[in-house]
This record gives C-alpha cells, structure tokens and sequence, in this order.
C-alpha cells in the first residue's frame, strides 16, 4: 500500500489516553514496588492523573467514631499515598469511596480486600467526610494545586455489587448531591462529577437530576470494556456494531447524550476500560483473561486510542500494574491480570503501545494512501520540528483467524534534500511482548534471575535503522504481521559526531600553541 506522510493544518493529537492512568485500590499503593511500576510507566509514557478505588477503605483509617458518637478523621496514609503520587507528577482523579464501616449503613462487601458497598447511614455524615478531605488537601497541597484534580463520587453505582441498596439510582443522587455540595462549598473551581457507571450508563439521567436539582456537575464520567459488547448482545457477532466499533460506538453515543443535553459542555472522562476481550458471554472471564497479557492486546489498545482521539478528554486504562488486589494477587509471572507491567514490573504489550504512542509529538501529518486500509489497520504521523514521528498498527479483531501482513510503502515530505535516518521500533512476539515466549519457557511459576533478565530483554521492541537518501521526499517501506505495532522516526543527519580524531588534531594545536608561546 502506498501512504504519502505530507505537511498540514491540524494540531497536535489529544491523546485523551496519556490523561490518567489507574491502580487497583489506594493501599495498594503504600507498597514500594508498585510505586516503582508507576515510576517506570511516568519516565516511559508521562501521565497526568491516576485513579484508584478504596481511598476511605477501613485499612486507610480515615474514620473513627469516637464513644460520643461524633466521627474523628486522620490523614496519614492519605498523605503518605498523595505525596509519593505528587512527586513523580501525577495529580489525583479522586474516586470518593467506599463507605468507611463506623459510617456504613450495612456490612455488604466488595472484592478480596472487603470494601463497603452499603450508603451510608446519615447522608450528612457523608458530606461531612467528603468535606474534611477536601479541606485537608487543600491545606497540604494548596488550593490551586487541588483546583487541578477531579473528585469523582463512588465507582458504578448502577452495578449492585458495587452500589448495595434497593432504589440505586435515587440514593446514588443523594450519596452524590452530597459530595458535590460538600466540595463546591469549600470553591466553586474545584471539580466534582459522576456517576462513574458501568456500562455507559445514567449519563442522560445524571445531567438531567443536576440541571432540575441544581446539583454543580463539571464533568461526566463512565466505563466501558470490550466485554461489554458480548455481555450485551451474547456474542460479537449478534452485535448491531460493525466488528470492532463497539467502543467507538458506545464513545459517540455518549458523547451525543452530552452535546444535546442542557449542559453540552461538560467534559467527558471514561475512567475505565482494558483490552479484556471475549467473542460470546459463555466465555466472558474478568479474572483470567489472556489479552490483558499478549500480543493482542497491545494491538487493541493502539487500535482503540489512535481511533478514539477525539472523542473524550480522558481514557484510564485499568490498570498500571498485576499488583492488584480484587482477587488473590497471583504469583505466576503472567497470570492475565489486569495490569499493564506485570508483578515485577515487566512490561506487556500493552505497556509498550503506551511507551510507543507516547513518542509522537508535535502537529499532526496528513496521510493519503491509495487504497482501502484493513479493518483494524491505521497509521498516524505527526512532526516536532523538523522530526517525523510515525505509528502504525495491524489488529486483528477477535473473531478473524488470520490476514495478510500490512505492507506500507511510505513517502514523507522532508524539510531538505540530504541523508535522513529512520529509527523502526516494532512490537511482536518475543521483542515487546514477553507473554508468549515465557508460554514457551513451559510457564515457570518462579522465575530464576536469568529467567527474568531473559524477559525483559524480551519485552524490549526490535529495533532497526536504516539510512535514506532523500530529495523532497524520504522513501520507505515497513511491514506489520497480525496484532504488530510500531513507531518510526525521521530525523535529517545535520551533525555528525566528529570523532577521536578531532579530538587528537586539536591537541596538536593546542601542544603548538603552547610551544611557539602562544599560550604562556
């Protein structure tokens, strides 16, 4: 296929996708190895938010009620959690739950680690709550700092197991009028939104209680997985999407919810998705999933992102790291967890279609091509300077058994005639994605220090280079087998490092200098 990369008008790429990352819950993070993972992903990718359930959890000890009844509250994890977050820059997307117990309502639980799903006895108590915190991060951080988050009331209050009362939505309005007075009391700038739903759900319904109720909404936020789309419909081919449109889909129509609702300006943040796939519900697993470690699932996250760029102002992967806590946290290297690194901090595909995408800078690149791209193919480009940094990605859906390789025949605009090197960073099995080869290895439950240097050498993408000859236009061809993914860069050979050479001539200089006095 032939692809011309030329100069135009369009800015730079939202990358709603760079926005905000996530973690399973906030203990989670007092562990030093999981702030380590985040460390990593900070210096390769650069995220601005993280996300995390469970931050009043008992094991936080945010609440106590003291023998007069009235409720006593300290910070310490908090602080502990915010300020090692804050240091490698990432501000908090504040998800305001679960129900501290001495607060609760009932005693139903959620997850391996027991977090309260009930409302909470007096609603006041939970304004109360919400309004503590908030004055104590400002008072730690700054107001203008806290300006810049989100508080996000609960996690998929229309899911029982998540939001454990009769009338769901009604008492979800009230835990969520709650919060949202709570903090607009203290500024009206600082952030508040919701429902945080599963499913892309209450969204018209959340907008219309705050416009009828005068309940302060800045923003709203939902969830989707591609395990939606055969929860839904009982398989990816009875659903009514076009195969592998069902994100884009369920992106569009909420985004259409929003534009014509009376508050057609409120930003939209999904705050939950993964590359979780299935083809029927028979066979829909949230625990045990294998594109959350393969090939696969990389290709999907660059399809999804690079297709999704307009569409929100944030999309948080769930999750960052295999250090995760619904379930036992499982001791096999890759157990097709949720995370993007795995428990010794090894990046999976997924990881690296973050590390890639990342690289591209600057203004958008028009792209011409002279034929029809695959389904699921696509390649986008953009220029910092006089640099070309380019993308490209062949998925293939889950429903398909193979397709030819993605062949593309690349001619780029360049600023000059002259020699231009092309730096290839490709994604496949064994170089950027180490699940498959670690299958291979026979699964070992305990990896021996050569066993895991093996892998992350394995997780590294293969790299390649080659030296153009260009006029106007650089000319090359690169070439993408199934579920492969990779980022070029073009980049003129302006200088060339002189040499040891140089180095020598010029110290016979200065020896002359000095010797014909020069230098005395």
């Amino acid at each position: 296929m032939n692809i011309e990369i030329t100069p135009s008008q369009s800015e730079a790429l939202n990358m709603p996708w760079k926005k905000t990352i996530t973690v399973g819950r906030a203990y989670d993070l007092i562990r030093e190895d999981v702030l380590d993972h985040l460390r990593y992903l900070q210096k390769e990718v650069g995220f601005q938010y993280i996300r995390f359930h469970a931050l009043f959890h008992d094991d936080m000890g945010v609440v106590k009620r003291r023998k007069d009844g009235s409720l006593s509250f300290q910070w310490h994890h908090v602080d502990k959690i915010y300020d090692a977050l804050l240091d490698m820059g990432l501000r908090p997307f504040v998800e305001l739950n679960p129900m501290p117990k001495d607060m609760a309502s009932g005693e139903t639980t959620m997850f391996f680690y027991k977090m309260n799903v009930t409302p909470p006895r007096l609603y006041e108590e939970w304004g109360l709550l919400v309004r503590k915190f908030t004055e104590h991060c400002i008072e730690r951080y700054g107001l203008e700092e806290v300006k810049q988050w989100y508080f996000e009331v609960w996690n998929e209050p229309n899911l029982k197991c998540f939001w454990f009362t009769d009338n769901q939505l009604e008492e979800y309005f009230k835990l969520y009028d709650a919060a949202a007075f709570a903090v607009k009391g203290i500024d009206s700038a600082l952030r508040v939104g919701g429902p945080a739903t599963a499913y892309a759900g209450w969204v018209k319904e959340m907008i219309e209680h705050c416009v009828e109720k005068d309940v302060p909404i800045d923003f709203v936020s939902t969830h989707v997985y591609q395990l939606d789309e055969p929860i839904d419909y009982g398989s990816v081919e009875a659903s009514p999407s076009v195969e592998g449109q069902f994100m884009i889909d369920t992106f569009e129509r909420v985004e259409q919810v929003v534009k014509t609702s009376a508050l057609p300006d409120l930003e939209i943040h999904w705050t939950e998705w993964n590359a979780q796939t299935a083809t029927t519900k028979a066979d829909v697993t949230f625990m045990d999933n294998e594109a959350m470690d393969n090939l696969y699932g990389g290709s999907l996250v660059a399809y999804n992102c690079i297709e999704l760029d307009n569409t929100c102002d944030s999309l948080a992967y769930w999750a960052a790291s295999d250090i995760f806590e619904e379930h036992l946290i499982s001791n096999a290297p890759f157990a097709c967890s949720y995370g993007i690194v795995n428990q010794v901090g090894i990046p999976k595909a997924t990881a690296n279609a973050f590390r890639l995408m990342s690289k591209l800078r600057g203004k958008k690149l028009a792209i011409q091509h002279d034929e029809t791209f695959p389904h699921g193919c696509g390649i986008v480009a953009t220029q910092e300077l006089k640099t070309i940094h380019g993308f490209a990605y062949n998925h293939l859906f889950i429903t398909r058994a193979a397709r030819d390789d993605f062949e593309l025949a690349l001619s780029a605009s360049v600023d000059a005639a002259g020699k231009y090197l092309l730096t290839v960073a490709k994604v496949k099995v064994g170089k950027g994605s180490p699940k498959e080869m670690w299958v291979e290895m026979g699964r070992p439950q305990n990896l021996t220090p050569v066993q895991e240097k093996a892998l992350r050498h394995m997780a590294e993408p293969e790299y390649s280079f080659e030296v153009i000859e260009a006029d106007a236009t650089a000319r090359f061809s690169v070439s993408l087998a199934s579920n492969e993914f990779l980022y070029f860069e073009l980049k003129a050979v302006d200088e060339v490092a002189l040499g040891k050479s140089f180095e020598m001539d010029l110290a016979k200089q200065n020896q002359q200098l000095f010797t014909d006095g020069a230098l005395k």
